[in-house]
Order: structure tokens, then C-alpha cells, then sequence
């Protein structure tokens, strides 16, 4: 399983940033082009396009504001731009159906592949139904689940499971945006997943990571008297989600047999 680290452009300078990837070397890097194509391409440098992926960033430019059709396409034109410029090889979709309705989702998404001449990374939202995820394994090679973080209760996690190995046994790799519960993630098979945990948790939280014995530690610091150096701490974090990142990729994941798969 690839853990992609997202956001590895925030809460570091671009000089600790460099010299904590010099030692750590992520493999995976995920960066979302609300955050400008130079933090993108900065991203990718660090592990090249096949192991970069690229997200819309559609939510973040929105914000909470009312964005119009025409801001909207404005977007997702620069997108389009910035994928055939620099040939990005795995770029997810607009997915954004709540807003703006799937429909509007599917049109962006044809124009999308359209003009770059290959596939996005479709995101599967709960709202559009399982026959809808049936219809995207027949159709792409590498999918994605959203709104896991925020949207999918606790007790619909084994839906979830089972709609990743319907696609796992139809050939097809699935991506889980957000999901990094790391104690559960062996019991999903999930192609990737990405996380931006390491660093928000520690910018917003003053958490420390650690990775032992196949999984991710947290340890909330002291607060009292005693000053946080946040950069240092990004870093920290930066270097065991590498090693989890390394770890990962060597795990056999355990599936049930196929007969099971009724979704």
C-alpha cells in the first residue's frame, strides 16, 4: 500500500523542508494545485510523477465562499493547463456533487480528459451508490473514495471495505483521500491512501508522531512552560510517517476469498 504524505509544503521552510527530505526521502507525495504550481511541482520534484499525485483542490478554492459557474471553469481550465504543461500523470477529478451536482461533476470531468487525453482519478462520493462504484471499475483503472474524514460514519466502514475489494478483484487500484487510521489500514486494500495528519497535528495540535512496530504513535507534548518549536516538529513527523511510508509498502494485505463480495 502507497501512504502518500500531503501538504509537505506547510509548516517547514523550504530550507528545513530540503534538509529533512535529504534524510527521510518520502516516496509518495501528494499536493493539492489550490496551493499554486510551484508547491506542486516542488512536490514532485521530490519523487518524480510516478509517485506524485495531484489533487484539484476545488473545496479549498471555494472556502466556504459562493463560487459561480464561470470562477468555477476559470479553475479548472488553469488545471487542465497545468496537467498538459507538466504531463501529471495521476490527477484526481472535481469532485464537488454537493455543490454543484453530478451531472456538472461529469461534464467537467469528460472536459477534463478531453483536453488532456487520459483519465483522471474519478472520487466516489456515498451519495452516488454502490451501482455508481460498480459503474467506475467497469470504466477506470484507478479510482477514489472521498469523504472519508468527514462523511462516512464509523458504522459504514465495512461497506467501505467491501467496495475495495469488489474493485481490488475487477483489477482496479482505489485511493482513500484522508484515510490513515493506521490500525485499520491493513484490513483494507487500498492501492493508497494519503495523510496531511503528520503536519496539521502538529502545527494545530502540538502532536508528536512515532512510528514502532508497524504503526503510528501519537503523543500530545506538554504545553506548559515550555515552547513548541512547530518546524522542528513538522520535520520530526515528516521523517516516521517515511518510515511508515516504507513500511507500508511491504505489508501483504489479507482479503477475503471473492465469493464474499456481495456489495
Amino acid at each position: 500500500m502507497r501512504v502518500f504524505l500531503a501538504s509537505t509544503g506547510s509548516g517547514m521552510s523550504k530550507e528545513l523542508r530540503d534538509k529533512t527530505v535529504k534524510i527521510c526521502r518520502p516516496r509518495y507525495i501528494l499536493e493539492t494545485f489550490f496551493n499554486g504550481e510551484k508547491s506542486c511541482l516542488e512536490a514532485m520534484s521530490i519523487v518524480g510523477n510516478d509517485n506524485f499525485l495531484l489533487d484539484s483542490g476545488a473545496f479549498s478554492y471555494m472556502n466556504g465562499a459562493k463560487v459561480t459557474l464561470s470562477q468555477m471553469d476559470s479553475y479548472i481550465d488553469k488545471y487542465i493547463k497545468f496537467i498538459i504543461n507538466y504531463k501529471i500523470k495521476h490527477y484526481f477529478e472535481i469532485d464537488v456533487d454537493n455543490i454543484f451536482g453530478l451531472d456538472r461533476v461529469e461534464f467537467w470531468r469528460n472536459k477534463m480528459e478531453s483536453a488532456i487525453g487520459y483519465q483522471c482519478i474519478p472520487v466516489w462520493h456515498k451519495g452516488r451508490g454502490v451501482e455508481y462504484w460498480k459503474r467506475m471499475c467497469k470504466k477506470y483503472s484507478y479510482i477514489a473514495i472521498g469523504g472519508l474524514v468527514f462523511h462516512v460514519k464509523k458504522q459504514e466502514y465495512e461497506l467501505i471495505r467491501r467496495l475495495v475489494e469488489y474493485a481490488y478483484y475487477c483489477g482496479v487500484k482505489v485511493h482513500g483521500l484522508g484515510f490513515t487510521k493506521t490500525r485499520e489500514l491493513k484490513n483494507y486494500k487500498f492501492y493508497s491512501v494519503d495523510s496531511a495528519s503528520w503536519v496539521v497535528s502538529a502545527t494545530r495540535g502540538q502532536q508528536i508522531h512515532f512510528f514502532k512496530n508497524g504503526y503510528m504513535k501519537t503523543r500530545q507534548l506538554e504545553k506548559k512552560g515550555h515552547k513548541v518549536d512547530l518546524p522542528k516538529l513538522v520535520a520530526h513527523n515528516m521523517i516516521e510517517w517515511t518510515k511508515f511510508q516504507k513500511y507500508m509498502d511491504g505489508v501483504k494485505l489479507q482479503i477475503r476469498h471473492c465469493q464474499n463480495l456481495i456489495i
